[in-house]
């Protein structure tokens, strides 16, 4: 599970009315059911985030526009700026650990793809956090 959703379960479990809006790099979004809600009021493109949700948002340099649409429609949207996900060391070690289990010399092509998929999932986990 990312950090990002772990830390939309603590906040919902705080306080379940306001909605969580993410930063993530040059992205705001919304995860979890506050996704499936705020699309009541906006319809932002839902893609998959995690095994567990999906997500939806927007680019950063539009954030005062969502806000006063948000306002507009007397929702209790909450900005988390805060949530640093990036731990590169943690990343690259957990990257190269992987990657040093590969036995080369034994590999079916097959076991390539499946490991190729592996990083690629390691990869996009770290994107999303």
């Amino acid at each position: 599970m990312s950090k990002i959703y772990n830390e939309y379960l603590k906040l919902k479990a705080t306080n379940s009315e306001k909605l969580y809006l993410f930063q993530v790099g040059k992205f705001y979004i919304f995860v979890g059911d506050d996704c499936d809600t705020i699309n009541n009021y906006v319809v932002l493109k839902k893609t998959k985030f995690s095994n567990e949700t999906q997500k939806c948002g927007f680019p950063v340099n539009v954030l005062d526009d969502y806000l006063r649409v948000f306002k507009n429609h007397n929702l209790h949207i909450e900005v988390v700026n805060h949530l640093s996900c990036k731990d590169e060391n943690a990343f690259k070690n957990k990257l190269i650990n992987y990657i040093d289990k590969i036995d080369i010399n034994k590999i079916t092509p097959l076991e390539a793809i499946t490991c190729l998929a592996k990083i690629k999932e390691i990869v996009n986990n770290e994107k999303d956090c």
